[in-house]
């Protein structure tokens, strides 16, 4: 066998080959085509994009400078034109006043305050609202921005317990020129009061309600209300079993300066609603057990005037006296003068200390004269000072009563 060389077949593969060669070279081309058209395609899409962003710019800059000229013309306007604080008024406002007691709850002697739930009415005319009586706006009226009275309550004791206060504008009310508005506040709390016990406990108090101002006596005015008057409701007095409210109001007016730093006056106007005071209490728990006591120091006078019993029994009844002189005193407040009660209870002590001085001489007078002598100074004594006791309740029950009636004048 010879030897063969067999070579390798080498058609069909460079076929292949270059096709996979022709392929290779088109996607090239196809992409360096896409890469320069893309190239070409960016600058010009950038180049208008830039020109759009600057042409917006350039419109807003327009408008805000339109804006800008626009806001200054009406700065300059309302410059020209200020806007009037309707807070302020030249003139001396004239403001009617109406206070109603709508409940008493307590009077308390020995604080000397009272509580009270009040409602106060106070209105006045406003000529700025005119405009709006025009339009029949009632809206318009703006308590922040229009003038207003800035009451105060000069003898409240500490907080108000509870302030309510409204605001209402009435149009072409009768009697007025300009719209009316209508401040009504209603309020409870505590309020001081300097009670006059002179004539305790005959006496009548008058429950105070001090309605002032921050605002000078050159800014305004008080008045009672033309229209209503100020009143006071019986029904719901709660200290009914101590005493009788009566069913007038009272009001004056007055001004001050103590309540304020500067030395401006203020006006004042009081409104008085008055209570008296029930007596039975004291007269049967004070005064009618003061009075048995002194009697009962007469009932003495039965034993022999030098009996040293006698004057221990006048000094049992003058401690007891003493007992109920204190049980008066927690009733009342630390003053300075005597009140009718404190008058009586006094002279009582000072019969009871005649008693004992009369039995002291007396005692005295045994050793040095007899005995039916002894008895004769002793019912002299003794008639004397009952004389003096008789015409003391007289008088004194005179005194009281005439006392009393001038106070009512």
């Amino acid at each position: 066998m010879s030897n063969q060389i067999i070579k390798p077949h080498s058609g069909p593969p460079s076929s292949s080959n270059s096709s996979t060669k022709e392929r290779n070279q088109n996607q090239n081309q196809n992409q360096n085509s896409q890469m320069h058209e893309v190239h070409s395609f960016t600058p010009v899409k950038l180049n208008d994009t830039f020109h759009r962003v600057m042409s917006s710019m350039e419109k807003g800059n327009t408008i805000m400078q339109g804006c800008k000229n626009v806001v200054s013309n009406l700065n300059e306007k309302v410059a020209l034109e200020p806007k009037q604080f309707l807070g302020d008024r030249k003139d001396k406002v004239k403001v009617e006043l109406k206070c109603a007691f709508l409940q008493i709850l307590n009077i308390d002697t020995v604080g000397q305050c009272f509580e009270a739930e009040v409602f106060v009415q106070a209105k006045w005319q406003e000529p700025a609202l005119q405009k709006a009586a025009d339009l029949n706006d009632k809206s318009m009226y703006d308590p922040a921005e229009h003038w207003i009275p800035r009451m105060t309550i000069l003898n409240a004791n500490g907080a108000l317990a509870f302030t309510r206060r409204n605001f209402s504008v009435q149009f072409n009310q009768k009697g007025y020129k300009y719209p009316v508005v209508r401040l009504l506040w209603r309020f409870k709390g505590t309020f001081r009061e300097n009670l006059e016990l002179e004539h305790f406990p005959f006496d009548v108090q008058d429950l105070t309600i001090q309605l002032s101002t921050e605002r000078s006596a050159d800014e305004v005015v008080f008045i009672d209300d033309q229209e209503v008057l100020s009143t006071v409701n019986t029904r719901t007095f709660q200290n009914s079993g101590e005493w009788i409210i009566y069913e007038h109001v009272e009001t004056f007016r007055d001004s001050t300066t103590r309540e304020y730093v500067s030395s401006t006056i203020h006006p004042i106007l009081f409104a008085q609603c008055r209570v008296k005071r029930r007596i039975g209490f004291y007269m049967w728990n004070v005064v009618f057990l003061m009075a048995m006591v002194s009697i009962a120091t007469f009932c003495t006078a039965t034993e022999e005037p030098d009996a040293i019993d006698r004057m221990y029994n006048n000094v049992t009844l003058l401690m007891t006296a003493f007992v109920l002189r204190m049980s008066v005193q927690p009733t009342l407040p630390a003053i300075s003068y005597l009140t009718y009660l404190d008058v009586y209870v006094l002279v009582s002590l000072v019969f009871l200390c005649l008693q004992i001085a009369e039995n002291s001489l007396m005692a005295c007078l045994s050793n040095h004269i007899t005995k039916q002598e002894l008895y004769d100074w002793d019912n002299f004594c003794i008639s004397i000072i009952a004389a003096i006791y008789v015409l003391f309740h007289m008088t004194f029950l005179i005194y009281i009563y005439l006392t009393l009636l001038l106070a009512k004048d």
